[in-house]
């Protein structure tokens, strides 16, 4: 099931992931940075922007647009 979510302007990566925050709270924060450090995405986290995943320097200033399906993969392992 996906969510879908509609905004008046253009946002960043680091602005939708700060929007998600603020609707989905700290437990979503958690997920997102390692261990709680703002700009270290957590090691099980993956961000897949229309089919591609990737991470470079300015991977949280990537422009989302109009239509952009954006994925949040938390892979989680165990035995």
């Amino acid at each position: 099931m996906f969510d879908t979510f509609e905004f008046e302007k253009e946002l960043t990566l680091e602005e939708l992931i700060e929007f998600f925050g603020r609707t989905f709270g700290e437990e979503f924060l958690n997920l997102v940075w390692e261990k709680g450090n703002k700009g270290e995405f957590s090691q099980f986290l993956s961000i897949v922007i229309n089919g591609r995943s990737y991470q470079h320097d300015k991977f949280l200033e990537t422009k989302l647009n109009d239509g952009d399906q954006i994925v949040f993969i938390y892979v989680y392992f165990g035995g």
